[in-house]
């Protein structure tokens, strides 16, 4: 039961994160790349919306990662979404900082 609990989380801040960015590549408008200035909103949503859904998605695992053990519950699975959400939050950040430098 909490191994799908950990997944649904996981799966949802994901799939968050990325529905955020496709909704927000989506609206650039025609002719314009996203380095342009007419893109400059969605630009700024690509770069910092993905990053602070997943950062508050590791902050969430880790809140639940402390309940648990605190109640003496399993502990270590949730433990392991947060390392795999931070991997997942490094990723985007170094891609956004891709961005922002080229």
């Amino acid at each position: 039961m909490q191994m799908r609990n950990i997944a649904i989380y996981v799966g949802t801040v994901v799939l968050a994160a990325i529905g955020v960015l496709v909704a927000a590549a989506a609206t650039i408008p025609d002719g314009c790349a996203i380095t342009d200035a007419c893109a400059s909103t969605q630009h700024a949503i690509i770069l910092f919306a993905p990053v602070g859904i997943l950062l508050l998605g590791v902050a969430g695992a880790a809140a639940f990662t402390i309940w648990c053990w605190r109640d003496g519950i399993e502990w270590r699975r949730w433990f392991g979404a947060v390392w795999f959400l931070l991997v997942m939050l490094l990723l985007v950040m170094s891609m956004a900082g891709g961005v922002l430098t080229g």
